[in-house]
């Protein structure tokens, strides 16, 4: 059955690794929203405004996260890197976007006239931007440029450590979509990928479990390993 539409979050895990797509689709745990990101997108809605932990706080805030989270002290530490910087007021938050040209529909979290920005709870790199925060953008930006009639900008706004990094989309990276598109595609049908290898690895909570998923090696890939 061909997939219609895929979210912008399945194409930037496939564009990672096909496998934790895979298995993220295959286990029945919902999804649990992590406190340090609930916390970075209530802040989000107060950039562009004087920051203030009480106000922020009390506004909604401390009904919104579990007592026993140290919600208060990642709030805290977001809005001393963030006083540090002028932020633009965003126009809209949480616009739905979409492309039927490339199938996907995503929602981006602070939209301007002219560019758009999403929100990480994070420390930003040394420099430029993690690669899946790259895509997330790339995806975004067609969905609004098709949407539009015109070119999107995008910002990555890590608010862990205060700091704004704008993507210009480049042909490869419209290459990079092309690919993960493909990837997401193979999975949402219900193909088996390889799993991705790399550094990421250590962070994915599908590490100790992808090995055993993924197709036996015929025995000649088994050969030139012990090799």
């Amino acid at each position: 059955m061909p997939v219609d539409t895929i979210s912008v979050t399945d194409v930037v895990k496939a564009g990672t690794c096909p496998m934790q797509l895979y298995l993220a689709k295959s286990t029945e745990t919902p999804y649990e929203e992590p406190i340090k990101y609930t916390v970075a997108k209530q802040l989000s809605y107060y950039l562009g405004d004087i920051l203030s932990v009480e106000d922020i706080w009390e506004e909604g805030l401390k009904n919104m996260v579990p007592e026993d989270q140290p919600a208060l002290t990642y709030l805290e530490k977001m809005v001393a890197a963030c006083s540090k910087l002028t932020w633009r007021q965003a126009e809209r938050y949480d616009v739905p976007v979409f492309s039927e040209k490339y199938g996907i529909n995503g929602k981006v979290d602070r939209f301007f006239d002219d560019s758009f920005s999403l929100v990480k709870s994070g420390d930003a790199p040394t420099r430029g931007v993690y690669l899946s925060d790259r895509l997330r953008m790339v995806c975004y930006a067609v969905c609004l440029e098709e949407m539009f009639g015109k070119p999107f900008y995008g910002r990555i706004e890590y608010l862990g450590s205060g700091t704004i990094r704008s993507v210009v989309v480049e042909p490869q990276d419209r290459r990079a979509l092309f690919l993960a598109l493909r990837a997401a595609e193979k999975v949402l049908v219900g193909g088996i990928p390889k799993a991705v290898r790399g550094p990421y690895c250590t962070r994915c909570k599908f590490a100790e479990t992808c090995s055993a998923v993924e197709k036996p090696k015929s025995l000649f890939s088994k050969m030139m390993s012990k090799a």
